[in-house]
């Protein structure tokens, strides 16, 4: 006997708004991030600049896959697990009293250092492209809250040279909420200088491909860092502003975030 059902266009429209149903539910699941991380779509967006350095030219777009990426700069209770469940040696200046705060970003910590760290958590270091997307959004600015500040109001927004923005040195890593990114990161301009996945080429923009890319594939002296930090001015503090330096390099201007791909 061969069951018909009294109205066959309600039944395909039931089964339809049940696809739909269970498709949100497993979208919404995967971009459900652990805890203290964002998630940052996939999609394009514009990286580098036209106006500025040689190696923040050309401005092109980007598409990046779907990950998630920290909120916040690691901060020293965080490293401070990983050294107590790992053993690893405590970074250059953590007895240093104006960084060692627990809620500081861990500072004078190498490249490799971060990777260790990023291991441990099960996650990576972001790619350079991962780093400004999430810092700059789709709209192309060039400081993470939008656009410069007038003189006397940067307290608000970011931790730059001198003592205007209320610290001296590294400020905590959940401060400045008037700064924080499109996607809600704190701090990607200005505290600390982050280190990235990528090997660092002046010239990569030129050849980058389209699809995320993670810099050079061939092996080069020195790492990506991303960010500015508390020694640096407004203007060197752009989201574009690219820094490198040899990883296994400790400085106190050097800090770092994690990512994960997202599922």
């Amino acid at each position: 006997m061969i069951f018909r059902h009294p109205r066959p266009h309600l039944l395909i429209l039931s089964l339809l708004f049940y696809a739909v149903i269970c498709f949100q539910s497993s979208a919404q699941a995967q971009s459900e991030p652990p805890p203290g991380m964002l998630y940052i779509p996939q999609g394009y967006f514009q990286m580098g600049t036209s106006s500025g350095k040689e190696d923040e030219k050309p401005m092109h777009f980007i598409f990046t896959s779907a990950y998630f990426i920290d909120k916040y700069e690691v901060s020293n209770k965080n490293y401070s697990a990983f050294m107590l469940a790992t053993g690893h040696p405590a970074p250059k200046f953590w007895q240093d009293e104006r960084f060692n705060e627990p809620d500081q970003p861990v500072v004078g910590v190498s490249w490799h250092d971060a990777m260790a760290y990023a291991k441990w958590k099960g996650r990576r270091l972001p790619t350079e492209a991962e780093w400004e997307k999430a810092a700059r959004g789709n709209d192309g600015r060039l400081w993470p809250w939008g656009r410069k500040f007038d003189k006397g109001f940067n307290f608000f927004f970011v931790n730059i040279f001198g003592d205007n923005d209320n610290y001296s040195y590294t400020a905590p890593v959940n401060y400045y909420h008037s700064g924080i990114s499109p996607f809600g990161l704190y701090n990607t301009a200005g505290n600390v200088w982050e280190w990235c996945q990528d090997w660092y080429d002046e010239n990569y923009y030129s050849v980058s491909p389209e699809i995320n890319p993670e810099g050079p594939q061939e092996p080069q002296p020195m790492k990506v860092l991303r960010g500015g930090s508390w020694i640096n001015s407004v203007e060197g503090i752009k989201v574009v502003k690219r820094a490198r330096n040899f990883p296994h390099i400790k400085n106190d201007i050097y800090g770092f975030r994690t990512a994960l791909s997202s599922p």
